[in-house]
């Protein structure tokens, strides 16, 4: 193997590491499992944040306005692309709860998914409209022509595969106090990180065209633009402001704090990794302590034998970071493209902390527990060992 095709000091440290195999095992896997916790805590969860705002286009937007009443959609639409903010669409929101699915009455207890249960007993937000917004597909069915479409209803599919809705099924609304109901003709793909706004279930305008709503709209703002919401806000006082980009960074924040507490917990874990490792060590001290007595009345110096000792935990050190690193690569690439559908990239600082880290970390604190066997005299170290 590799320990027999090194040569001098090289070649001690390995050969250390191979005829104790149960004990490196033992302790590369537990300094492995401490050591990848920190990696995917500390920079594989960077990396999935870093490559979701990546994906975020450019100019996506980071306000949203909600509770805008209808006397206000006009003048506020005007304010926006006055202040450059472009051409904002601004959508009808009305209230809503499933009541029916074609004769079968929503009853929230009867499903087992407990996602599905919680839709079923909240309120919608609904919408209403001609055009299909531009971040929504049809994977299902087919859009109604325009504003003069019969009543018609389009559920975004993964909604409706978690309710049990299917193409052409009746379902029913209640909304103001009374039942509106047509069938499913669509089902959507909606875009949700584009951060538009955006609506589970969307209905032709002749089905809740006259309801009472209620608006919302979203849009970029640029730094440099920051003052025109004090102007908005003067101007349009029932107007909600919600700041995407504040809310976010509160979130992280929070998540930060936590993150910090387990990862304080996980360097209990490597702690407890190295004691094992101490452990080991001290089960193995009268073995050692023979054979550096030996080697020493042999001739080997003091140095070599220090040297071997720092290659023997740095290659366990080693090993261990490189198994932590591949898992941890494993499993960034596991949640970024098969959970989040993101597209994950090859961090080279994850490698350079896992495997170098570990290996200088472990190295020292191996060769430190041992360095006592090298002080006493080789006499003295046989007659111990003995």
């Amino acid at each position: 193997g590799l320990a027999g095709r090194a040569r001098g000091v090289w070649r001690l440290g390995l050969a250390a590491l191979a005829r104790r195999p149960s004990a490196a095992v033992l302790q590369i896997s537990g300094l492995g499992l401490g050591i990848l916790a920190l990696l995917l805590l500390a920079v594989v969860r960077v990396d999935l944040l870093k490559s979701w705002q990546e994906t975020l286009p450019e100019g996506a937007p980071n306000h949203f306005l909600i509770n805008i009443q209808p006397q206000d959609v006009e003048p506020l639409g005007q304010f926006l692309r006055e202040g450059g903010l472009g051409e904002s669409a601004i959508y009808p929101m009305i209230r809503g709860r499933l009541v029916r699915i074609n004769d079968r009455e929503i009853v929230p207890s009867d499903y087992e998914n407990p996602q599905a249960e919680q839709l079923a007993s909240r309120e919608f937000n609904l919408s209403q409209g001609a055009d299909l917004q531009s971040d929504n597909r049809i994977v299902a069915g087919a859009w109604w022509p325009g504003a003069d479409a019969p009543p018609e209803f389009s559920v975004e599919e993964g909604i409706a595969e978690t309710l049990g809705i299917a193409l052409g099924d009746e379902i029913a609304f209640l909304v103001s106090g009374r039942e509106v109901s047509a069938p499913v003709t669509s089902f959507r793909e909606v875009q949700w990180d584009s951060f538009n706004v955006n609506f589970f279930v969307i209905s032709s305008p002749a089905l809740l065209g006259s309801e009472p709503a209620t608006y919302i709209t979203s849009f970029y703002l640029p730094d440099d633009r920051e003052t025109l919401m004090a102007e908005l806000v003067k101007r349009f006082p029932s107007v909600t402001l919600l700041d995407v980009d504040a809310l976010l960074t509160q979130v992280r924040q929070v998540v930060d704090r936590g993150v910090m507490a387990v990862e304080y917990v996980f360097l209990f874990t490597l702690a407890a990794g190295i004691l094992v490792m101490y452990a080991g060590i001290q089960a193995s001290l009268e073995e050692r302590r023979l054979e550096h007595g030996i080697l020493r009345t042999l001739g080997t110096a003091r140095r070599a034998l220090l040297t071997s000792l720092a290659v023997e935990f740095t290659a366990a050190g080693i090993l261990a970071g490189a198994l932590a690193s591949i898992f941890a690569e494993l499993t960034g690439w596991l949640l970024a493209e098969q959970l989040f559908g993101l597209t994950f990239s090859f961090n080279p600082a994850l490698w350079l902390i896992g495997v170098f880290g570990s290996g200088a970390l472990i190295g020292v604190a191996g060769t430190l527990a041992t360095y006592p066997l090298l002080i006493h005299p080789p006499l003295q170290t046989l007659r111990q060992a003995g």
